[in-house]
């Protein structure tokens, strides 16, 4: 079996970047042909769904028998082992799509996944937190070729070693009308800046760009953001898939949550255990089941 796991170099590079890749995942034809034929009109149906009432499509690698091949494919979680260890979960999966017209999203952090609600989705506990730099990771998927011109994801190399730039535990107003002018579903970043003066130097930024089947990691504590869509036809269709060690709360007490102005239940969820055998986890899991 092929061993995809990080050389020390890349190991290195990520370490000092905060992001690495672009990797393949399947060749751009291939990836293609997922995307229309199998993956977007199931996503269309959302009965099957752990929140079937959301039209936010969280979490369906836990319903969709091809995305839970992504996120369990090794050619992801051997890469991720190399940065995170032999034990990891699958906590959330989420669909951002950047249709033609569409603004970029702002340059924004995230550690503990507030997302604007005042609820942190993930708590570590704290010699957790003290021992390991990184506990929550990101993998990013594209199922469309994702250019500038088609909203490519931007990042600032190394801010994840500095100190952090937004607050993200502060809560934030939503602007539902106004959701096609903001960057972030009618939220705004702005509101979250620990210096409202800051700025960063987008002189510094890395543009990546990505083909259809290619994903990259990064940790969210990285500044990134994205551009608009200003393609006149094409549209962006990724996923992100959010890793945790297992050891981290993930909504801890909770029975549903916020989500985008949306309230989820949570007692068809339990995030996917990816690699090891689940005996370090603080949370109830699953196993997969699809694939």
């Amino acid at each position: 079996m092929a061993d995809y796991s990080l050389s020390k170099e890349e190991a290195a590079q990520f370490d000092q970047q905060g992001f690495l890749g672009p990797f393949k995942l399947w060749e751009r034809d291939e990836a293609l042909e997922i995307w229309k034929k199998k993956v977007r009109p199931k996503l269309m149906r959302r009965d099957t769904s752990v929140f079937p009432n959301s039209v936010l499509n969280y979490d369906r690698h836990l319903d969709i028998p091809e995305l839970q091949e992504v996120v369990t494919s090794p050619k992801i979680v051997d890469r991720l082992r190399s940065i995170l260890g032999e034990e990891i979960l699958c906590w959330r999966t989420e669909w951002f799509a950047k249709y033609p017209g569409e603004p970029g999203t702002e340059w924004h952090q995230a550690k503990k996944f507030f997302e604007f609600e005042g609820q942190p989705k993930l708590q570590p506990e704290r010699k957790t937190e003290e021992e390991n730099e990184y506990w929550v990771l990101t993998v990013w998927v594209a199922f469309t070729d994702v250019k500038k011109e088609t909203s490519c994801m931007r990042f600032m190399p190394g801010s994840h070693k500095e100190d952090w730039y937004f607050d993200e535990s502060r809560e934030s107003s939503h602007d539902a009308e106004g959701a096609s002018d903001s960057g972030f579903f009618g939220y705004s970043w702005e509101g979250l800046k620990v210096d409202k003066d800051w700025t960063p130097d987008e002189s510094k930024a890395v543009d990546m760009e990505v083909e259809a089947g290619e994903f990259f990691i990064f940790t969210s504590k990285c500044l990134h953001g994205s551009f608009p869509n200003t393609s006149p036809d094409d549209s962006r269709f990724a996923m992100a898939a959010r890793y945790v060690l297992p050891e981290v709360h993930v909504y801890k007490d909770m029975e549903r949550f916020n989500a985008l102005s949306e309230v989820l239940e949570l007692d068809q969820y339990a995030p996917l255990l990816v690699s090891g055998d689940g005996k370090t986890s603080v949370n109830r899991h699953k196993e997969p089941d699809l694939v």
